[in-house]
C-alpha cells in the first residue's frame, strides 16, 4: 500500500515539474547533442583500445622475430665451433 502511494505521488504534476517540462525543445536539444558526444567518445574509446591492441600485436611479432634471428645467429656460430673443433 505505501508502495503504490508512493508511485502515485511521484506521478502528479505539480508546479515545479510543470516548469521543468516548458522548455522541452531545449532539452530535447541537449540531450541530442549528450547522446551525439556520448556516441562519438565510445567510437573514439573503441579506436583507440583497437590501435593498442595493433601495436602491442606489432610489438610482440617483432620481439618474436628478433628471437628467432638470434636463435639463427646462434646455431650457425655452433656450428662452425663444431667444424673447428680437432677431430
Amino acid at each position: 500500500m505505501g508502495r503504490n502511494e508512493i508511485r502515485l505521488r511521484r506521478q502528479k504534476m505539480s508546479s515545479g515539474r510543470i516548469a521543468q517540462h516548458r522548455n522541452y525543445g531545449e532539452i530535447m536539444e541537449r540531450h541530442e547533442r549528450d547522446v551525439r558526444i556520448r556516441r562519438v567518445v565510445r567510437a573514439f574509446v573503441y579506436f583507440l583500445i583497437i590501435l593498442v591492441m595493433l601495436i602491442i600485436f606489432l610489438i610482440v611479432k617483432r620481439w618474436e622475430k628478433n628471437e628467432n634471428v638470434t636463435t639463427s645467429e646462434a646455431k650457425i656460430e655452433r656450428t662452425f665451433v663444431d667444424d673447428k673443433s680437432p677431430g
